[in-house]
């Protein structure tokens, strides 16, 4: 299953690009969260709704790392913005 298109909101967008260009000389990390929706014709769109951008820990120009606390905190969020989802898509 290929993606054939991705959709963000425009916060996302731009919490990317503004980690992106805060960093201009170094490589950034992010999670980006969201949800897969397949069409009738066989295409699949990944929407994004949520970006994360998540601070190095390490500053070697070779290592991009993040810490295990702010993973987890990112992790914490995913989930607690699924379930928030899934309760808003059932009612």
């Amino acid at each position: 299953m290929a993606l054939t298109g991705v959709k963000m909101t425009e916060e996302v967008w731009l919490t990317c690009l503004t980690h992106a260009l805060s960093t201009e000389t170094e490589e950034i990390m992010g999670l980006l969260l969201g949800d897969i929706q397949h069409s009738r014709n066989g295409s699949v769109t990944a929407l994004i709704w949520c970006a994360l951008p998540q601070p190095r820990s390490d500053r070697r120009k070779d290592r991009v790392e993040t810490n295990p606390e702010q993973l987890t905190a990112a992790s914490a969020h995913a989930e607690i913005s699924f379930t928030l989802c899934l309760l808003y898509y059932c009612q």
